[in-house]
């Protein structure tokens, strides 16, 4: 059966699926050096990230909602943002780092 283009199944192909790199201390929290998450903007991408990766719960990423807790930020498309509303396309780069890696 296919899904229609209203049905959640196709807008949830929708969104774009970006690799997420992890900087010095979250990248040691996961064990990883990239995680895979999905997301229309920064905020749900940060909500998926978190469910992904629990490693990052609670130290570096809100357990609950995902954002970077104090001390972290993102880096989207080479710029430090903590703007959870800012859209994300299929080619946005993002970085998880401590908020003082960037100097």
């Amino acid at each position: 059966m296919r899904a229609s283009p209203e049905s959640p199944s196709a807008a949830s192909s929708a969104l774009p699926c970006l690799v997420v790199e992890l900087f010095g201390v979250p990248r040691l929290l996961a064990r990883e050096r990239v995680v895979p998450a999905s997301g229309a903007t920064l905020g749900a991408l940060a909500a998926d990230l978190v469910r992904r990766c629990p490693a990052l719960a609670g130290t570096a990423l809100d357990a609950a909602t995902g954002w970077p807790l104090d001390g972290y930020s993102f880096v989207v498309d080479e710029r430090f943002t903590r703007e959870a509303g800012l859209q994300l396309g299929p080619e946005t780069t993002v970085i998880l780092v401590a908020s003082a890696a960037g100097g």
